[in-house]
């Protein structure tokens, strides 16, 4: 009995050597593998075991390097639209900084000739300040865009009243448009039309969304500016009558650096950021922004925003 015993033991022993050294040779394969994958990081872990624990670790090994390639991924697209960005917002302000540089030097040249050629003079102060707000506008758009993808603007909501928060961005712009002979149409209901949300954030879309309209619309001569509530939401409406956006364009038009047709044809087409930021701080908001484009009859932005 003993005998038999003692061979029963001698098995389980060389049985549980024969296991471990199966298991020394997998984790061996694996470590392997696993150092093919850093030095060429393509493709998942292949090892054909029967071991259910090496199996597990093999699956939550694959997981990980799912998600590490993803990451890759994301991480060589953000770098190569932020070279991109870097290479268009060089290029925007190349050119009003030149053109700044140049009003400079024309307004040297005109005071040395005649210190009392006040009009030459003011015509030319009047062009340095447009030109200077032009580019503060630029570098304040690549400034927000920085801020919200990094996370840095803080988004902090209470109840504000859109009818009133609207009348009052619109008539900021009531001397442009009234010296642009613009045909200005406003409906905002009279009662308030309140919602939960960032009154700065929705404020800085507002704007872009009129100075888009105000730049691309130039043609129409006509702003709109619609404020309303339905069952569930309140919903603004931006509308002019310009280019407009091709039907396939509007796919694309709240993409960063994006420039449709209409803003390639123009020659100070801004820096391709404003209806990029728009969104963003849209879906920051919880808010829905959409465009409706019929070229060269109406083109409306609409942003849909759930009410208190």
């Amino acid at each position: 009995m003993r005998f038999f015993l003692e061979i029963v033991l001698i098995i389980v022993v060389i049985w549980q050597c024969i296991i471990i050294r199966n298991y020394q040779l997998e984790i061996g394969q694996l470590c392997a593998e696993l150092n093919l994958l850093l030095e060429n990081p393509r493709g998942l872990l292949l090892l054909r075991t029967n071991s259910k624990a090496l199996q597990k670790l093999i699956l939550s090994i694959n997981t990980y390097l799912q998600i590490l390639y993803q990451k890759k991924t994301e991480f060589q697209i953000m770098k190569t639209e932020l070279h991109e960005m870097m290479i268009n917002l060089s290029h925007d302000l190349k050119t009003p900084l030149t053109t700044l540089s140049g009003y400079v030097q024309l307004l040297h040249i005109r005071y040395h000739e005649n210190h009392n050629n006040y009009q030459s003079i003011e015509t030319i102060l009047e062009k340095l300040q447009a030109k200077a707000e032009q580019t503060n506008r630029m570098i304040m758009q690549f400034l927000d865009i920085a801020k919200i993808e990094s996370g840095d603007m803080e988004i902090e909501f209470s109840q504000i009243d859109l009818g009133r928060l609207c009348k009052e961005i619109a008539m900021e712009y009531y001397d442009i448009l009234e010296i642009n002979g613009f045909d200005v149409d406003l409906h905002i209901e009279a009662k308030p039309l309140l919602t939960n949300s960032d009154k700065n954030a929705v404020a800085c879309i507002l704007h872009n969304l009129i100075d888009n309209a105000l730049k691309y619309g130039i043609d129409g001569k006509y702003f709109g500016l619609t404020v309303r509530e339905t069952k569930q939401h309140i919903l603004i409406e931006v509308e002019d009558h310009g280019q407009g956006i091709a039907e396939d364009e509007q796919l694309y038009i709240f993409e960063r650096n994006y420039r449709g047709k209409a803003a390639r044809q123009q020659t100070n087409n801004g820096s391709g950021l404003g209806l990029a930021i728009c969104h963003k701080l849209s879906e920051k908001l919880q808010a829905e922004l959409s465009v409706n484009s019929l070229p060269k009859i109406k083109t409306v932005f609409s942003l849909l925003l759930e009410k208190s």
